[in-house]
């Protein structure tokens, strides 16, 4: 019934596969960026802890720098360090990043992956999250 030349055909069958790829470039590309949100939300439940450790111990936990995917927990007695106040409680990261704690002061050190005007960061970079959660951005 329906007699299409093999042109015809190879035309019909290389824009399906063309459109089946681009589907899958915009949905890859949408979860990477969904994973940039996910990091930003993580380190800054992260910072927003630091910041409530210091409201009542007047101060930062001491950490020398550390893989943030080593941090199980934050309480009242520190850094990995067991208690019954929690401040911070492990998650599994979707990024890696890294944490360095003085008593006046902490930096969290993570890579994103895409452009985002709010940073400044055209094509992603390294971005610190610090103290009162200001958050400053490099692209690469």
């Amino acid at each position: 019934m329906l007699d299409y030349s093999i042109k015809t055909k190879a035309i019909f069958i290389g824009s399906l596969v063309v459109l089946i790829a681009v589907l899958i470039f915009l949905i890859n590309y949408n979860n990477s960026k969904a994973r940039d949100l996910e990091m930003l939300t993580q380190v800054r439940h992260l910072a927003t802890s630091m910041e409530n450790y210091f409201a009542i111990n007047y101060s930062y936990p001491e950490v020398d720098q550390m893989d943030i995917a080593n941090i199980s927990v934050i309480s009242e007695n520190g850094v990995n360090k067991e208690g019954d106040y929690i401040y911070f409680k492990k998650s599994k990261w979707v990024m890696p990043g890294l944490l360095t704690s003085m008593k006046d002061r902490y930096i969290i050190e993570f890579d994103l992956n895409h452009s985002w005007d709010t940073w400044e960061l055209k094509g992603g970079g390294t971005c610190k999250m610090s103290n009162y959660l200001e958050m400053l951005c490099q692209s690469k």
